[in-house]
């Protein structure tokens, strides 16, 4: 897979995230979702797939790190519409279009809504905008429907962002197809007496500020450490920190091989250990595990006087209470 080149000016980044996502089909989404379910399950049976941990270069890095970012985007979607199963029918909210502007392809529709109806949508929430109300018990889909991704307020409108100049095809903004739905959107905005159909379907926040942060490793000083991950074995012999036999058991049996690598990593005296991984690997978990591990251990030895002395344990927690908060954890 070849990565275009983007620059890190202000937002250029975002920009590829937005023509990638803000294009994609929602329903399209849904029904490869259904239909690669016994694939997922299968997948899930038989572990995460292996992701390689050295890169030749900052392209390789992103080559490897952002389709899996998309995954995980199409996965909080279709999630989204998981957790509300139960219903045919989508929380839908209608709106109108104040105002729109457009620029490359963006379209930028401020909309106002009945009452305080969009009181419950916040800046990143990702939308879904259609001309008619939709019905997800009918084949027959709506002629007109897009995502949309809430930018910020304007008094008690919503400013929203758009891309209509067809759907992105992979994750190459250059090669887009024109479909009608699209068009028909297009169409419709500048029309003031248009109604809408708004339906909050999750928030991209967080992935947001991944997106901005695995494209950001270009500029960081220490991206090498992360490109060839340098001395990355863990001596757990030479850990910094003294932890309870017993703690240390729990933390075993609450993570996989990978996970307990990188918590030895962290625990030992390296000056610097960078955790890192594709979504749904464990991260937090991880970092819970590394932080209990600290917080309930002692150094193992400090540097006094430019002399290494042993520390004296101090006081611990109670087994029971140690256990109550990894599993809080």
């Amino acid at each position: 897979m070849t990565i275009e080149k983007v620059k890190l000016e202000e937002g250029g980044c975002m920009i590829r995230f937005y023509k990638i996502v803000l294009s994609w089909n929602y329903f399209d989404l849904l029904s490869v979702s259904k239909k690669s379910s016994k694939q997922l399950r299968k997948a899930s049976a038989s572990g995460l797939k292996e992701v390689k941990d050295t890169f030749t270069d900052v392209d390789d890095y992103l080559a490897t790190f952002e389709p899996l970012l998309f995954e995980e985007v199409k996965a909080q979607i279709v999630q989204a519409k998981d957790e509300d199963e139960g219903t045919s029918v989508m929380e839908q909210k209608v709106c109108v279009v104040k105002e729109c502007s457009d620029s490359d392809g963006f379209y930028f529709p401020v909309v106002i809504y009945d009452a305080d109806e969009g009181e419950s949508v916040s800046q990143n929430d990702l939308l879904l905008l259609s001309r008619e109300k939709i019905d997800m018990g009918v084949e027959k889909l709506p002629s007109a429907y897009a995502f949309a991704l809430v930018e910020h307020r304007q008094g008690a409108a919503l400013r929203l962002r758009m891309f209509l100049d067809g759907e992105v095809k992979g994750t190459n903004i250059h090669e887009r197809q024109p479909t009608a739905r699209l068009d028909n959107i297009r169409l419709r905005l500048s029309d003031p007496r248009a109604l809408w159909y708004s339906s909050k379907v999750c928030s991209l926040s967080t992935i947001i500020r991944e997106f901005v942060a695995m494209w950001s490793i270009g500029s960081l000083p220490f991206r090498d450490v992360i490109l060839k991950a340098a001395d990355s074995t863990a001596d757990s012999t030479g850990s910094a920190w003294v932890i309870p036999r017993k703690l240390m058991e729990s933390i075993e049996s609450n993570h996989n091989e990978s996970q307990l690598e990188a918590i030895r990593a962290g625990l030992s005296r390296k000056p610097f250990v960078l955790i890192q991984g594709p979504p749904g690997t464990g991260k937090t978990q991880t970092i819970l595990g590394l932080l209990n591990a600290i917080l309930h251990s002692v150094p193992a030895r400090m540097n006094m006087k430019d002399q290494l002395r042993d520390m004296k344990r101090g006081p611990e927690l109670p087994m029971e209470e140690k256990n109550i908060i990894m599993h809080r954890g």
